[in-house]
């Protein structure tokens, strides 16, 4: 009776120090002990003034997980700033690579290309430093201005992707599932990057336009050389070239990936990129936003409206001028049920806003109120944490699609460069076989006239390197195997 005691305390003891494990969800839960590390180059890139630009990223990831036999998915997270300053030392940002990389993922944190040209004009309030942005250096030249930020950090978030993937079997990375998150100006970027997806979503701000005017003399110091734009006004180039394609160029001996979710705290979007797409399945969007943002509007407006409105209105300052219209959150909301409505394809999202809606006074003398931030961080990176868990699959290349088979398809060789077989023991033969790129897009198919339980095929002499999926029919069952060409 006495052993039996014990032995009942010690399952008691067990129990509690092992229920957090035994209860832990994959993905969500910060769970393991992980690496990082700092300022890995991954690549180099003009900016707005004709300056080549070195761009960092850090990396962290577990060291304690079972590996996934395809890898860890990917999430790249990207900085807000107005595209003008910020970097991957935002302090949010740092906190979800870590966290993130403890819950399972491969994480990065990148820099991307900064700079904008401020106006020729004399537009000047005494006012700097407001939510870490320089408020004179928001004069732009045009609206354009703003257009072709966005559309650089783009090009240079998709070189970072391509970056991480090409390394997927070093670093253990799942192409197949990349998640995205950004913050104000890192939010515009991520949507950007997931749903802008078919050149003909190029803005005409990003083709090739009139030189500007060289920036007021005001704009030296504060902007030009405070924020590391060049060394002075005189330097700078001051054409506007067409900014090329929507892919950028670094990297682009890519892999084949697939974006399955954004995070988008704060941002928002300058166009509307759910009309056109060329995705089978769009990626989920978690949209997390708060009603009295000064900065990136809830709804419609321009951007920094808030903001200007009271400094224009208290303080005395001339009107930010040549700032955009752009469509928060709700107003994200609202575009992406429209286009549900008319039948069309959409992403699934998720809607995470608060009942903020302190005044911009309030918010001027108690910080605690901003709606420009993220109040409670664990709550709401938890809520994007289970959103995006909700999209993880399990590996492509180790799925049966028909439980009742047991005997698989064996690919070899793989990678392969031109040619590879197939090979099975199932009493069910060969029908057919399809190729199929990592967006479902099915590319090629081969119908097998004779069934067989091996088989021999040439791949066809104008597909890039990459992974891709055979999609194989033998019998009443279909099988996914995945191939590498290289």
């Amino acid at each position: 009776m006495q052993y039996l005691r014990h032995f009942c305390l010690l399952c008691i003891i067990w129990l509690s120090i092992s229920a957090p494990t035994l209860n832990a969800q994959k993905w969500v839960d910060t769970l393991y002990s992980i690496q990082s590390q700092q300022n890995i180059e991954y690549g180099i890139a003009e900016d707005f003034a004709g300056n080549m630009r070195h761009l960092l990223l850090d990396i962290s990831y577990p060291t304690n997980d079972t590996i996934p036999i395809c890898g860890r998915p990917l999430m790249v997270m990207v900085h807000g700033g107005s595209f003008l300053g910020g970097s991957k030392e935002d302090p949010v940002l740092k906190q979800l690579t870590i966290d993130f990389a403890k819950r399972g993922y491969f994480t990065a944190n990148i820099n991307y290309l900064l700079g904008m040209f401020q106006t020729e004009k004399e537009v000047h309030c005494n006012v700097t430093g407001i939510f870490n942005t320089p408020w004179d250096c928001s004069n732009m030249a045009d609206s354009s201005e703003w257009y072709r930020g966005n559309f650089r950090g783009m090009q240079d978030m998709k070189g970072a992707i391509r970056y991480l993937v090409n390394r997927a079997a070093d670093y253990h990375i799942d192409p197949q599932q990349v998640f995205l998150v950004g913050e104000s100006a890192g939010g515009f970027i991520a949507m950007q990057t997931a749903y802008l997806d078919d050149e003909t979503e190029k803005h005409a701000s990003c083709f090739a336009l009139e030189d500007v005017l060289a920036p007021n003399a005001i704009y030296e110091m504060t902007c030009v050389q405070n924020l590391g734009f060049d060394t002075s006004i005189v330097s700078l180039n001051l054409q506007r070239p067409d900014l090329g394609s929507i892919e950028g160029t670094l990297n682009l001996e890519n892999v084949p990936y697939l974006i399955k979710g954004v995070g988008n705290f704060y941002g928002g979007m300058m166009q509307n990129l759910f009309s056109v797409n060329t995705y089978v399945k769009p990626p989920k969007l978690y949209l997390y936003h708060q009603p009295n943002d000064l900065v990136v509007p809830f709804q419609q407006a321009k951007v920094l409206d808030g903001l200007n409105a009271f400094f224009s209105n208290n303080f005395g300052c001339a009107n930010l001028i040549n700032r955009p219209i752009v469509t928060g959150s709700a107003g994200i909301r609202s575009w992406i049920d429209t286009i549900s409505a008319a039948g069309n394809l959409v992403p699934e999202y998720y809607i995470d806003f608060t009942n903020n809606f302190a005044d911009a006074w309030t918010q001027f003398l108690n910080p605690v109120t901003n709606g420009h931030s993220v109040p409670d961080y664990w709550l709401h990176s938890n809520r994007l944490a289970t959103f995006f868990a909700s999209a993880i699959d399990s590996c492509l290349s180790s799925t049966v699609r028909n439980e009742e088979s047991n005997l698989t398809w064996t690919v070899f060789p793989n990678p392969t460069s031109s040619r590879f077989s197939l090979r099975s023991n199932s009493i069910h033969k060969l029908n057919s076989i399809e190729l199929i790129n990592p967006l479902g897009e099915i590319l090629f198919q081969w119908q097998i006239e004779e069934s067989r339980d091996q088989v021999q095929i040439d791949f066809p002499k104008h597909f890039s390197t990459g992974i891709y999926f055979l999609r194989i029919k033998s019998g009443p069952f279909i099988e996914i195997k995945r191939v590498v060409i290289q």
